[in-house]
């Protein structure tokens, strides 16, 4: 994706680890990780919207209100 090898990414944690220091370093990698996360569910969100404005779902019979059974017909012989 980045094209960054395993030294380079060695070498940043090191890095980063320098900077923030131990006790920063595990919220600042959770708070990544669930931005990450929120990213990937808005991107498939947007994805599956732009996907269902651009070709809707297929509709089933069964589905469509002009093929639904309409109520049987009343026997007009039948004495109620």
């Amino acid at each position: 994706m980045f094209d960054i090898g395993w030294t380079e990414m060695v070498l940043l944690v090191v890095i980063i680890l320098l900077i923030m220091g131990p006790r920063e370093l595990p919220v600042m990698v959770r708070t990544i990780g669930r931005t990450i996360g929120n990213l990937r569910t808005m991107a498939f969100n947007f994805r599956r919207q732009i996907e269902l404005s651009v070709v809707p779902p297929p509709q089933d019979e069964a589905q469509d209100k002009d093929t639904l059974p309409k109520d049987p017909p009343k026997d007009k012989d039948k004495d109620d």
